[in-house]
């Protein structure tokens, strides 16, 4: 609840905490998506963010995968980050 904010650069690569796999879209926005994941990742850094985990089949997604932050942009003014689990890093 501090006023006392500031930006930090994070490394962008953090652990899946805990997960979800969506299998009925909440809306047809995102029934082209179904199945997706939606995951707690922890960054290295500390912090917790909620976002999807791509770029891999979704039931290889597992507590403890090491993941790495991409971007996926939107639109011109919103891009998004997301994560890829990092190549040859089993689930610890």
């Amino acid at each position: 609840m501090s006023e006392h904010l500031e930006w930090r650069e994070a490394s962008g690569r953090g652990t899946v905490e805990t997960y979800t796999i969506v299998t009925r879209a909440v809306s047809d926005a995102y029934a082209a998506d179904v199945p997706y994941v939606i995951a707690l990742i922890t960054l290295e850094e500390g912090p917790r963010m909620m976002s999807n985990v791509v770029g891999c089949d979704v039931e290889s997604v597992k507590c403890g995968v090491a993941v790495e932050v991409i971007f996926e942009q939107w639109s011109a003014e919103i891009t998004m980050p997301k994560f890829r689990p990092v190549a040859g890093k089993p689930a610890s």
